[in-house]
């Protein structure tokens, strides 16, 4: 069980990040997620056009691990992580799945941060087939809420889509603590853009919204407004301070209160244990993102 000390964020808005055009969730046909019921490969599976939407990116390193360093504008020289199955080809569109580690205490220990939580996902990549994109936070404390985090992210998006042949239909996001908080807050800012996310440790209150007033918007106002309702997995320890004192444990409701239905879009996990996850609770989330694209 992988945990670290629960370190919040400052109050502020997610940057807008770079997004396409969509309307709609699309659940995909079952074979297109690897564990799947085999009979939807037997051809019993209804028919229906899948949204298709290469990135065509070529010239990045492969398989495996890649450290890329790009110049962020007003930022300067940054480095972020990636991880590739072992059989990506730049002919075919892959799914990517957006990371972002919690808080590491310092800025200076954020880039291992990152680089860990790339590790945990590196196996259920190679195993079910989708790229890693590993961010660094650039807060203080080794989260989120910099200034500097929107244009970052930016510049990570564009590099990596470029670099590689991204399916932009099937843009997936995962935090875990801090990069849990700023996750919600930049998957419900950007639902053009993801597919799906996940959240470990995370609260919405802790960044994207909240319910007694203290910052804009209201985590109501903010969840009916999101269109369309990007499917989202949360997973909460039930003795994570988060749960016992900080009110994380009603954001399921809060969802289903904007408009969330639970088991089709909403899937809440609370399991037995503290402000950590495991890397096979990873392989849950997956599970529960991948059969998610976005259509016109």
């Amino acid at each position: 069980m992988r945990a670290f000390p629960l370190l919040l964020l400052g109050l502020c808005l997610a940057a807008p990040v770079r997004s396409i055009p969509a309307a709609s969730t699309f659940r995909l046909p079952g074979a297109m997620c690897p564990g799947s019921d085999p009979i939807f490969r037997d051809g019993f599976e209804a028919a229906a056009p899948i949204p298709h939407n290469p990135s065509n990116g070529s010239g990045g390193a492969f398989p495996g691990n890649v450290t890329r360093t790009i110049n962020v504008t007003g930022v300067g020289t940054r480095s972020y992580y990636l991880h590739l199955p072992p059989n990506y080809a730049p002919a075919q569109a892959w799914p990517v799945l957006f990371v972002f580690h919690g808080a590491s205490g310092s800025a200076a220990t954020a880039p291992a941060a990152a680089q860990q939580v790339r590790s945990d996902w590196s196996s259920w990549a190679d195993s079910q087939g989708f790229i890693v994109v590993a961010f660094v936070g650039n807060q203080v404390q080794g989260g989120w809420g910099d200034p500097a985090d929107g244009p970052e992210i930016d510049a990570v998006q564009a590099d990596a889509f470029a670099a590689y042949n991204v399916e932009q239909s099937r843009v997936y996001l995962w935090g875990f603590s801090a990069g849990a908080h700023f996750g919600h807050g930049v998957a419900l800012n950007n639902t053009t853009l993801f597919a799906a996310y996940g959240v470990s440790a995370g609260s919405l209150e802790q960044y994207a919204c909240t319910d007694n007033g203290s910052y804009p918007p209201t985590c109501a106002a903010l969840l009916s407004g999101a269109q369309p309702k990007i499917p989202v997995d949360i997973h909460l320890g039930n003795s994570d301070r988060l749960y016992t004192q900080y009110g994380a444990g009603n954001d399921p409701l809060r969802f289903q209160n904007g408009g969330w239905v639970s088991g089709q879009d909403l899937f809440y996990t609370l399991f037995n244990g503290g402000h950590a996850y495991t890397v096979a609770q990873l392989g849950e989330i997956w599970n529960n993102l991948c059969p998610f694209a976005l259509g016109p």
